[in-house]
């Protein structure tokens, strides 16, 4: 019998309730599975923690990007392997993957899928699984409560981006990428270990999240007219020529410019100055078994 705690959080938005993830739970043969709902920020990172330390062989996050981010830092560098159950405002890594809506079947990949190992990006102390941003995004992610986010949903960033993009200015900010210096303007960059942004574009399309990088895609001026113009050739995949705009592939980029906002996976994570990194094979996750997709570098096919 194989070992399990599902993680939950009570507050996500579109989550599947407590009788019916015990229901799903007792359907997979062969596991143990322990429900365990997070009281505070930050909670479920510890209860990964500790189910690693006590040798689980799984620990299944049940809620949005932020629930599978805190208990992908629990679970960093252990052999206890990451899965996820949809719930929350956005499901980012789930759609990545191509997990199941109906929470049983998403359970069951305990026993029909199969391990992988990603890399994970890191923020200073603090690991990503999706990505990272600095500027734009950032400063609109970190004008959004938790209230607005259950409320409203990813309605709340249309309306915070939106007002964001009328007055967010770039700043001159002093960058190292690799130990090449990349400093100049900066509206907004992304540094994506994945390749789905909100599960609706590919900004970093170019990523793989098991080959040791991370794909940095800096935009030096924005607004709303530019991102209206940009947003097309980002759809058509051809934005990483574009004016003002500088990608390429790094395993650790510094900003040493202080006061510009982060976030990491959609949660707001404080200000530079910070360094970022690519950690690789640093989680275990459960996949579909056979699962085809540009994510991973040999795209199983």
């Amino acid at each position: 019998m194989k070992r399990a705690m599902l993680i939950y959080n009570p507050a996500a938005r579109h989550a599947p309730n407590v009788e019916q993830l015990r229901a799903a739970a007792a359907s997979v043969d062969g596991w143990q599975i322990t429900l365990r709902p997070t009281e505070h920020a930050k909670h479920a990172t510890a209860l990964a923690a500790t189910a690693a330390a006590e040798g689980l062989d799984a620990v299944i996050a049940c809620g949005g990007d932020g629930t599978v981010n805190e208990v992908a830092n629990g679970l960093a560098g252990s052999s206890t392997a990451l899965a996820v159950v949809r719930g929350g405002t956005a499901n980012v890594w789930a759609k990545e993957i191509g997990v199941p809506k109906d929470a049983t079947k998403a359970l069951r990949l305990l026993s029909e899928g199969e391990v992988r190992p990603i890399d994970l990006g890191r923020a200073g102390e603090r690991h990503f699984v999706l990505m990272a941003g600095v500027g734009f995004d950032a400063a609109v992610v970190r004008e959004i409560g938790p209230v607005a986010k259950r409320r409203v949903g990813a309605a709340a960033f249309v309306v915070s981006g939106l007002r964001k993009a009328i007055g967010h200015r770039s700043v001159e900010a002093e960058l190292t990428a690799d130990d090449a210096s990349i400093s100049g303007e900066l509206y907004w960059m992304l540094l994506g270990n994945s390749r789905s942004y909100g599960g609706v574009l590919n900004v970093t399309g170019r990523a793989r999240i098991d080959d040791g990088r991370l794909q940095m895609y800096l935009l030096r001026r924005g607004g709303l007219l530019r991102l209206l113009w940009l947003l097309p050739w980002v759809v058509l995949g051809r934005h990483y020529q574009r004016p003002h705009a500088v990608s390429r592939d790094v395993a650790a980029l510094e900003v040493r410019t202080p006061g510009l906002p982060v976030q990491i996976d959609g949660e707001y994570a404080g200000e530079t100055p910070l360094r970022f990194a690519i950690v690789p094979q640093a989680l275990r996750v459960i996949v579909p078994r056979g699962l085809k997709t540009p994510l991973f570098r040999d795209n199983h096919s």
